[in-house]
């Protein structure tokens, strides 16, 4: 359930088997909060481009789906970043897709600002070492539930 107030919600569209967001983005756009998507800049770079609608989707750099709109979000003014995964961790830890983006974008936030939700399914649940730079979830959700920090 999402909250009364206004919140600033970073998301992502779904690439190859990552989890699919399609439903809760329509739920996004019907509401008074407001979705952000990734958009790839360089190799190194992303920004988080306003989602008003299925209207605004677009394919980008490597056929990743994103926002065609200009108004962007720096990531420290969400509230909520939901990041896909490769694998997770019971410890809130994340494997990512090798880019280096999400942690990248996060290092220079406070701890939960934004709030990270990971968006897993149950069979993606691994142990792995966690490398110094890796950021990790608050919150890991999946198709069993919820799994706080």
């Amino acid at each position: 359930m999402l909250p009364a107030h206004v919140c600033r919600v970073g998301s992502y569209m779904s690439h190859g088997s990552e989890v699919d967001l399609s439903a809760f983005h329509n739920h996004l756009f019907v509401s008074t909060q407001q979705c952000f998507v990734p958009r790839i800049l360089t190799k190194t770079s992303m920004e988080l481009a306003y989602l008003r609608s299925d209207a605004d989707i677009i394919k980008a750099q490597f056929g990743i789906r994103t926002s065609n709109q200009q108004i962007t979000a720096d990531i420290d003014t969400l509230d909520w970043l939901i990041m896909p995964c490769v694998a997770y961790d019971t410890r809130g830890h994340r494997l990512g897709m090798g880019g280096g983006y999400y942690d990248r974008a996060l290092e220079k936030c406070a701890p939960m600002l934004p709030v990270r939700i990971g968006v897993a399914f149950n069979m993606q649940k691994t142990m792995f070492e966690a490398d110094q730079w890796d950021q990790s979830f608050d919150w890991i959700v999946t198709e069993s539930g919820i799994i706080r920090q």
